[in-house]
């Protein structure tokens, strides 16, 4: 009998059923013209009644590849052909897993004690989408989508073959990607054989003969002898079911089978689930993998809820614990959704196992593990909280995905994992942080010995509650009801203790005191909250009422006090004229003392003038020839004569001839002193000056009379040179022009230039004092007037002091601003120099 399998309409379907013959032909011709029909026509089936056949959709067998790729991990493919054995349709009571070695192929078999298939029912489980498991009891089938076979099986390896026997019939079935592949078939196509018992007669069909050869032909056993003593081995279990899987998967970079079968002997490893979702918590995570991710024994260990089935694997029975009943300090909480008929009861405890990561919430769907070790609450945290609290549901109003590796994340799934994690919280809280805190809870990785310990009989698969005092150690490997010390349960006929879950559930089985005491706690802090408060409101009102005093206070000052801004203007006002008065006291002290200064310099000019008639009058005697005797003589001073003298015009017009060094020998020269610039002298006297330049030309363009060899020869050339002494007798005895007016207009004309001249004198000792000492001046910037004046003179210091360097070269006359005080002793006759040689 040979199939193939379609979709339509949502379900799967077989294109080929047993009422279809196929023309007696040769085995390659005949799979040629079944291909080309199939194309064409397709048969009517039962359905049809007679009326015109439909096209149905093609399966193309890539799609068993594709298919498996939804379980992405091996152990989850492992458990869909469990579930199979596992359902009421099969009712096994112990699988074996096994490796063996069939033909030089490495194999996995799975072999049950369950019903058997018949050759129909043999058809639908090699098919797609079909589903007619029922539940028996209390025994609810886990199989739902009729796709658990083929995921699996091609998740596995890439060939599959079924042996299935039952009291009066055996069959085989092949599902071969590698068959689909040789032949190069365009559809799903399975192979099914079946023998009448208990003769063991090939039922005689056209398809059998074919199918039995494509099986043989394209599989492990290559001749039927083969495949009948594979069925004869199930003969022992009477009935059952055996799965053999080839060419398993290999990794991709390595090459090695996915599955590991030497580590352990009497295990089958898992290498690839060595790593761990770091996304899952953000805790460091151990080294070493949760155990049931790498070993099958231990999966299937924790698999279902409640185990009524015995799994041997290589070998060796599997102990299959009751994770709720495996906990230390157990305690059960209650979530009751709205949508829910009855409450669903939670388990939570503290995890007895040696591995630190095997904690978390295990989410059970009609008593098949989904969700393993999920971690909620307080241990999704980065810190210890929640650490080996182990949490046990059973979540059969929510949807599992078609790997049965996890839920649907609808609404349902978020408001449960949410509540589930604040119930955790809660237990957390009660027995770590409470005051039902127990001396256990201080170490949170220390192994704990759960509350008590339960046995499952290999013979009736009952699980019995052991007395206080036995350890999962001490049973031995196959234990019975009868070793129970316990006689209300120590026989098989016995049924078991009701569980606490099987009550209804009202509430919780402990108090949960620890939200009340943040309750009362939180209250408490309100209470003090409100009081400080209080106590601050109480506060600022007095303040206020302090502030609003020192307000009425410093408004009655601002009252008070605001005259003050007119008293403070009118004592500035009063400060101000008494400034301005002593300003003006000033002024006038100033005034008063430049008039004393002005009298001061009439006073000396007029000295001056009776000095300067006194030279005259010598003048006009040495003019005469007689000997007369100066004011010196008065002071019984001597002075010495030469035949060269310097002749220097004074104030009042008259020429004083003074006698300059006798080794000097020079050309007598007029020095006016009354002249300020060159342009003023030629103003006043043009011929003078005219003259004077002619003189300095003269003087300038003859050799120095120093340098000359012989002294007669430079004193002939003075003689020759001597000045006229009448017409200097003229000169002097010519009257001044300037007073030819009257004494008052020259007292004024004196009194409007000395002030002016001794401030300029002033000034320029005071810029003179500052700039040796480095300091910089600023002042007031000096009038026209002012300027003209200092620069007259300046002029009058450097002619003086020019005349008296050529005097006597050989003295230090010092610089031209010490001039005054040398003329002063010379107008005066007295030399210190010469009243030293007198005194001598």
């Amino acid at each position: 009998m040979s199939s193939a399998i379609s979709l339509v309409g949502g379900r799967l379907f077989p294109l080929l059923d047993t009422k279809y013959r196929i023309p007696k032909k040769s085995r390659e011709s005949n799979v040629n013209e079944g291909k080309n029909k199939l194309e064409k026509k397709l048969p009517r089936t039962p359905r049809d009644n007679g009326k015109k056949s439909m096209t149905f959709i093609k399966v193309s067998p890539d799609y068993l590849h594709s298919n498996s790729t939804s379980h992405t991990w091996a152990f989850s493919a492992v458990a869909e052909l469990i579930d199979n054995a596992y359902d009421p349709d099969v009712n096994a009571s112990e699988l074996w897993i096994d490796k063996r070695d069939i033909n030089g192929k490495t194999c996995l078999t799975f072999t049950d004690n369950g019903n058997g298939l018949v050759p129909e029912k043999l058809h639908k489980m090699l098919s797609f989408g079909y589903c007619e498991k029922v539940a028996v009891g209390n025994h609810q089938p886990i199989g739902h989508y009729g796709n658990g076979f083929k995921s699996g099986s091609m998740r596995l390896g890439k060939d599959a073959i079924v042996f299935s026997r039952r009291m009066d019939v055996m069959s085989v079935g092949l599902l071969s990607q590698t068959y689909l592949k040789s032949i190069k078939a365009e559809t799903v196509l399975v192979p099914i054989v079946s023998w009448d018992l208990p003769n063991k007669t090939r039922r005689t069909t056209v398809e059998g003969k074919h199918n039995l050869s494509a099986i043989c032909n394209n599989s492990i056993f290559k001749d039927e002898k083969e495949l009948l003593s594979e069925l004869d081995s199930l003969e022992k279990l009477r009935t059952g079911t055996r799965i053999i899987i080839y060419n398993l998967t290999k990794n991709n970079n390595s090459g090695n089978l996915e599955l590991d079968f030497l580590s352990d002997p009497l295990d089958i490893r898992n290498p690839e689930s060595h790593l761990i979702d770091y996304s899952t918590i953000n805790r460091t995570v151990h080294e070493k993998s949760p155990e049931y991710k790498v070993s099958l024994r231990e999966y299937c260990s924790i698999l279902y809820l409640k185990p009524r089935m015995k799994i041997v694997v290589r070998g060796k029975k599997v102990k299959t614990k009751i994770i709720s009943k495996s906990l230390s300090e157990t305690e059960t909480d209650v979530y009751k959704p709205t949508w829910l008929d009855k409450p669903v009861g939670i388990k939570f405890g503290f995890t007895s196992s040696k591995n630190p990561e095997d904690y978390g919430l295990m989410l059970y769907h009609k008593n098949r593990l989904i969700r393993a070790y999920d971690k909620v609450g307080y241990q999704r945290q980065a810190n210890e909280l929640g650490v080996g609290i182990v949490g046990v549901a059973e979540a059969t109003f929510l949807t599992p995905t078609h790997n049965k590796q996890d839920f649907s994340r609808d609404e349902k799934y978020n408001a449960f994992m949410t509540n589930v994690g604040l119930k955790l919280n809660d237990y957390w809280n009660e027995k770590r942080v409470g005051p039902n805190t127990t001396a256990a809870g201080s170490s949170t990785h220390k192994v704990l010995a759960p509350d008590w310990l339960w046995a499952q009989c290999d013979n009736c698969l009952q699980w019995r509650r052991l007395p206080a005092g036995f350890k999962q150690d001490d049973l031995p490997e196959k234990w019975f009801c009868h070793m129970n010390p316990d006689a209300a349960f120590n026989r098989c006929e016995v049924a078991e203790e009701p569980e606490d879950e099987d009550e209804a559930l009202m509430a919780p089985t402990y108090k949960k005191t620890f939200k009340k005491q943040q309750i009362v706690q939180k209250q408490k802090i309100k209470l003090h909250e409100k009081q400080q408060i209080k106590e601050k409101e109480m506060l600022l009102s007095e303040k206020e009422k302090q502030l609003q005093k020192k307000e009425m206070e410093i408004d009655q000052k601002k009252k008070s006090e605001s005259y003050i801004p007119i008293v403070d203007k009118l004592r500035k006002l009063e400060e101000k004229a008494a400034k301005q008065e002593k300003m003006i006291e000033a002024l006038h002290k100033e005034r008063s003392r430049q008039q004393a200064a002005s009298r001061q310099m009439l006073d000396a000019a007029e000295k001056i003038n009776i000095i300067n008639q006194g030279h005259s009058e010598l003048l006009d005697k040495v003019a005469r020839g007689a000997s007369t005797s100066s004011p010196n003589k008065k002071n019984g001073l001597k002075r010495k004569h030469s035949s060269d003298s310097i002749c220097i015009k004074t104030e009042d017009g008259s020429v004083v001839e003074i006698i300059p060094n006798p080794n000097q020998e020079k050309e007598k020269r007029v020095v006016d002193l009354t002249i300020d610039s060159d342009e003023e002298q030629e103003s006043e006297d043009p011929s003078s000056s005219k003259k004077l330049k002619e003189d300095s030309s003269k003087s300038n363009s003859k050799p120095d009379p120093g340098r000359s060899n012989s002294s007669d020869a430079s004193t002939s050339k003075t003689e020759d040179k001597k000045p006229n002494l009448d017409k200097l007798k003229e000169h002097i005895n010519k009257p001044d022009p300037g007073r030819s007016n009257s004494s008052d207009a020259s007292t004024s004309k004196t009194e409007d230039k000395k002030p002016n001249l001794d401030k300029l004198k002033e000034h320029i000792n005071k810029t003179r004092t500052y700039k040796e000492q480095g300091v910089q001046t600023e002042g007031r910037s000096e009038s026209q007037e002012e300027m003209g004046v200092r620069e007259r003179l300046e002029s009058f210091q450097r002619n003086v002091h020019e005349l008296l360097r050529r005097i006597d070269p050989s003295k230090d006359w010092g610089g031209p601003e010490n001039i005054e005080s040398i003329i002063v002793q010379m107008m005066k006759h007295i030399d210190p120099e010469d009243e030293d040689a007198d005194a001598d």
